[in-house]
């Protein structure tokens, strides 16, 4: 070949490889992974797979957050997104940890803590409960006044444990001064004798208004008689109290009670006619007496069945005997965009229900914590224990007592940490928590 056509070949070359050079360095670009990188409020969370998918996960976020904050000014975090590349990339977050950040920002401003509702209207929040406890027992002394009388709850009180906007905590003080001034009268005295003497305006004529006290009564007519005394008849209002009724009931055990209605006070309409002599009251008497509706009894179910010689019950009984609802399982779950354990079953009742002791033995724990509010726990006679948490009030039962199967140790509440009525049930054995799904029923 001559030297002019190697001449002519040389840049041909070149030329190819360049080119080649150039589609390689295309390719490696190319190759280069771009993802999308998020941050809440400005700041870097980490990579995300798509927008898309943080919005999905935002509106769990939005719909779930009613349960568990107060009002509806949780903050509104901002999202925004960068770009990551290479290895960045295959980092990329979980639903769980989108959930738990935005989460977090949502209530940047909220606080764990105990708010007091008055008659179901919200009062005041504060991050100690027994300064809410404090605060209502301030309330219920002032109602009970200087003769510290006997006195009840006539509207209703409930604590709640959410998250809180700091902007609504109070001190104790301040939340019971809201509690006397914004409820009402949240007390009112016992009176279980109900007052004889009627308070009436005796100088009212017929151009002023027909009334008298706080009971609305309402004057019916007035006579003058010729000595000047004044006979006033007068139409009141009165409570006609609810009683208690015990009911025989073969399904218990006897000492078991079981409250099957709630009692309500009845009303009636009394005429009185009341003589007057120089503006006092010297005589009563009632002139009629008309129910406008009757009181509803309170029944109790006392319990007829006679327990057997042996404490304890050959195998588990449902701690629950009516209709249910199985809200969370034994095992693991996600709870606020965090993963856990649950070593327990959650049954969904309405509150008060009655809970029983699923086997007899002895009681060890009847008390109240942080998380599991009021609680029981028994000792079984197989050694096996029992555990009935997040009850209305304190256990019907006492540390050292010894309970049937069948017998009733509670009621259903959501004390401690609950998000709703329900019973948390455990069972251990030697000391290990394990599925009761699978001893129970």
């Amino acid at each position: 070949m001559s030297l002019k056509g190697k001449n002519r070949i040389f840049p041909a070359v070149i030329c190819i490889l360049l080119a080649a050079a150039a589609v390689l360095m295309i390719a490696s670009v190319c190759s280069v992974r771009v993802g999308l990188r998020l941050f809440i409020d400005g700041v870097d969370i980490g990579v995300v797979e798509s927008a898309s998918a943080v919005r999905s996960v935002e509106q769990r976020v939005r719909a779930d957050l009613p349960a568990l904050a107060y009002g509806s000014d949780t903050a509104v975090c901002r999202i925004t997104y960068g770009y990551a590349e290479g290895a960045e990339v295959r980092n990329v977050l979980t639903d769980d940890e989108i959930y738990k950040a935005i989460y977090i920002a949502s209530l940047k401003e909220h606080t764990a803590a105990y708010g007091i509702y008055a008659n179901g209207a919200f009062v005041a929040a504060n991050t100690d409960p027994s300064v809410i406890a404090d605060a209502v027992t301030a309330v219920r002394i002032a109602a009970q006044g200087a003769e510290g009388s006997e006195v009840e709850l006539t509207g209703t009180l409930e604590v709640r444990s959410l998250y809180y906007p700091v902007s609504v905590l109070r001190a104790g003080t301040e939340i019971t001064q809201l509690l006397l001034e914004g409820s009402g009268e949240l007390y009112r005295t016992v009176d279980a004798g109900r007052s004889s003497i009627i308070a009436v305006d005796v100088e009212a004529n017929e151009d002023e208004p027909k009334s008298f006290g706080p009971g609305g009564g309402q004057i019916v007519s007035s006579e003058t008689e010729e000595d000047g005394a004044i006979t006033v008849s007068v139409k009141v209002t009165e409570t006609v109290p609810y009683t208690t009724e015990y009911r025989r009931n073969e399904d218990l055990f006897i000492g078991s009670y079981e409250k099957s209605q709630d009692g309500a006070d009845g009303k009636k309409e009394v005429i009185y006619r009341i003589r007057y002599e120089n503006g006092i009251p010297v005589s009563r008497e009632i002139v009629s007496e008309e129910i406008v509706f009757a009181p509803l009894p309170k029944i109790i179910d006392e319990g007829t069945k006679t327990r057997s010689s042996a404490a304890a019950g050959s195998g588990y009984e449902w701690p629950i005997k009516r209709s249910y609802t199985l809200t969370d399982t034994f095992g693991g779950r996600t709870v606020f965009g965090k993963y856990s354990y649950h070593y327990a079953i959650d049954i969904a009742v309405p509150g008060g229900t009655p809970i029983y002791a699923a086997n007899g033995g002895v009681v060890t724990k009847a008390e109240r914590s942080s998380s599991y509010g009021y609680y029981c726990m028994i000792k079984h006679d197989n050694g096996q224990e029992t555990l009935y948490a997040h009850m209305r009030s304190e256990p019907f039962v006492s540390v050292g007592e010894r309970v049937y199967q069948g017998q009733q140790i509670g009621e259903v509440g959501m004390t401690g940490y609950a998000t709703g009525y329900h019973l948390h049930f455990e069972i251990r054995i030697d000391g290990e928590k394990v599925d009761p799904l699978k001893y129970l029923p």
